[in-house]
């Protein structure tokens, strides 16, 4: 891609799993593993709290001091969890990430499906940390200003006032889109650039992307457009599969069916759901891995362009 086209950039993923299917199969087994293996040790270790959940409800004596501290050490316990699961989500992402860009720019280094662990993934993993830290922060600041202002607003009393609080509230909503959309193409470099020179680049991408936005822009809308598209085709693949392969499902509909299940162990619970299950796990594994490739291959695609467009202002 000597110059930047904003289809090819926005359908780079797809190249990619054309050309690399068995380096993308390797991304969704990774993906599965890492995914699957920490749930496998967490339900593991809290067994014994989750069948306490799963007998909430029945009769027994109300307010049980016993089982209201072994509630409060599992929702400790999964909070923790949750914390360690993002760091570890974060760096997984980062590794594949890497793999997809390092497709698109490096295809010569196809060994071990381009998977590698090493500076870029680190890198890419606390540029990853350090961008959802700022959206948050970023969000954070904008809905306690929008609560400000909305608040200001309505205190003028009558129905007027609230009809100017509702209209201030949209105005504000669509002004923060507006903002966030333009940051994140102005920072939307950052992990190419990461990637590429081996160092951590945020700002840098803030002046490599001046006078680009509208090329960026055009190839997010039509990425955007493609991602609905697949979006849709595994939504109907998952339901039609479940109910093709997972067996009758229509019992779950009877009433009390659903609260009958979950008084159930464990066990027989995942024994009666199991094919179904399977067939919606890999499907979404497929799903995550696909998504992943035609979400990450166009940033890096679009880099390796507009550089060569002008290589001084790498």
């Amino acid at each position: 891609m000597a110059r930047f086209s904003v289809a090819e950039a926005a359908t780079a993923g797809l190249g990619v799993i054309g050309r690399r299917p068995l380096a993308v199969l390797a991304w969704g087994l990774v993906i599965f593993v890492a995914t699957a293996a920490p749930m496998y040790l967490l339900l593991w270790a809290m067994r014994p709290d989750f069948a306490m959940l799963m007998q909430v409800g029945q009769p027994g004596p109300a307010n049980d001091p016993q089982m209201i501290g072994r509630f409060m050490r599992l929702q400790s316990g999964v909070m923790l969890f949750q914390l360690l699961f993002w760091l570890w989500a974060t760096g997984v992402k980062a590794v594949i990430c890497s793999a997809v860009f390092r497709a698109v720019l490096e295809p010569q280094e196809s060994r071990f499906a381009y998977l590698r662990l090493g500076a870029r993934e680190g890198w890419l993993t606390l540029l990853f940390l350090v961008e959802y830290v700022l959206a948050y922060i970023a969000c954070f600041v904008l809905a306690l200003l929008a609560v400000v202002v909305v608040a200001i607003v309505a205190m003028g009393g009558g129905p007027q006032a609230h009809v100017a609080a509702v209209s201030t509230a949209v105005v504000i909503g669509l002004v923060a889109l507006v903002l966030f959309l333009w940051l994140a193409l102005k920072l939307s470099m950052a992990a190419p650039m990461t990637f590429v020179d081996r160092q951590f680049r945020l700002f840098e991408s803030w002046s490599f992307t001046k006078g680009r936005l509208g090329k960026l822009l055009g190839m997010s809308v039509l990425l955007v457009v493609l991602l609905i598209g697949i979006e849709v085709l595994f939504g109907g693949l998952m339901m039609g599969g479940v109910f093709a392969l997972g067996g009758t499902m229509t019992w779950l509909l009877e009433p009390g069916a659903v609260q009958a299940l979950v008084r159930e162990p464990p066990l027989e619970i995942v024994r009666k759901l199991g094919p179904a299950i399977a067939v919606a796990g890999v499907l979404l594994v497929v799903f995550s891995t696909v998504v992943t490739t035609v979400f990450c291959a166009p940033w890096a695609a679009s880099y390796r362009a507009l550089l060569n467009e002008d290589p001084a202002r790498a």
